[in-house]
Order: C-alpha cells, then structure tokens, then sequence
C-alpha cells in the first residue's frame, strides 16, 4: 500500500481546520496544519487585492517553506452596505479577536444609520505542489443578510453576523454538518475535493 501523500493546510486556525478535515475526511492525504510542523515558516505578506490573490501566494510560501505540498485558503466577509468591507482585509479589521471584528463591523453599519444589509462570504482555496506551482483553484460564496445582533456560539470570525434564510439561523447557529453543506468554504472544499481525489498521485511530483 502507498504511503498517504502529506498535505499540509495553511492555518493554524483551529476552527478552519477543523472544518477542512471533516470536508477531507475521504482524501486519500494525511493533512498537516501549521501546528504540525517541527520549525515555523515566516507568515507571507498578503498583500493581494483579492482572496485569490492571497490565497495561491500563501499556497506557494507555504509550500516552498515546508517542502510538502500545499493547501491553503484566503476568505472574506464583504457587507453590502459597506460598500465590500471589510472583504479581503477581514482578518485584519481592529480588534484582534472575533467579538472585536464583529462588534466593529456594527459599528460601520450603525455610523451609516442602519444594521439592515445583504452580506456574502467568499473563499478561495488553492492548492500547490511542493514546487510552489500552483495546480488547482476553487472557489465558493453565500450570501445572506446582517443579523441585528451576534447569534450562536458553533462557529467562528464573523458567522454570528451572517443571517442565513434558507435555514432561518445565523451561521454560528448552524451544526457543522449543516454549515459545511451550504457555507462558501464548504463549496470550495468540495470542488478542491472532487479534483484532489482525481489527481492526488501528481501532487507529491
């Protein structure tokens, strides 16, 4: 039998891990996050103008620095009213934590008068041999609409904002089961899924 190929995720991130090894849980790879390995690779500055940007620039840094083959992921919450924000910066909006990015992010929303306002994820996964060439990109969205107040304690980053209305819950009310079924990290993780299943023998090349 052949060893399993190591795919090391870019994060150290537990809940985006945690969400990827469900998602992957059927890949014939043995996955790795940052926490995993021995020596610490430098943070790459992401300095893209869009998820896709950062995300295949984090997948090749990370690739070369590790030597393994690589996934890695760049999301974004973009608010209608906010005209996109805080999109490709959200994980760098003031606060250092969830409770302070989401609490500055109502504070925009009532300078402007009003919470009311569609709202969409966004995720990019890409995917990059240990080369540093990128193979495979995938994306995925989902929008809904700005709750009035945080709700829900199951996810993380900015799901207690994010109304959904097909469920009629926040995506932090969501079970993971339900969230990976309609979130836009579990869109791109599948599509990513379906190809790495295909072409998982060409990634340790």
């Amino acid at each position: 039998m052949s060893t399993p190929v190591r795919l090391l995720v870019a994060t150290s991130n537990a809940g985006k891990m945690r969400e990827l090894s469900a998602l992957f849980a059927d890949v014939p790879c043995t996955l790795l996050s940052l926490e995993d390995l021995a020596q610490a690779i430098p943070l790459p500055d992401e300095t893209g103008d869009t998820c896709t940007d950062n995300a295949r620039l984090k997948a090749t840094a990370y690739a070369l620095g590790s030597g393994l083959p690589c996934l890695a992921e760049d999301s974004g919450f973009e608010v209608q009213a906010l005209d996109g924000l805080p999109g490709v910066r959200s994980a760098r909006v003031p606060g250092g934590s969830d409770e302070r990015r989401n609490a500055w992010v109502y504070a925009q929303l009532d300078a402007r008068g009003s919470r009311q306002s569609r709202a969409r994820f966004v995720s990019v996964l890409a995917l990059a041999r240990s080369s540093g060439e990128i193979v495979h990109v995938a994306e995925g969205e989902v929008s809904g609409l700005i709750a009035p107040t945080p709700r829900g304690t199951n996810g993380f980053g900015y799901d207690p904002m994010l109304f959904y209305p097909p469920l009629g819950r926040t995506f932090a009310e969501l079970t993971q089961q339900e969230k990976a079924e309609v979130s836009h990290r579990g869109r791109a993780a599948r599509l990513m899924h379906d190809w790495i299943r295909t072409h998982v023998d060409t990634l340790s090349s």
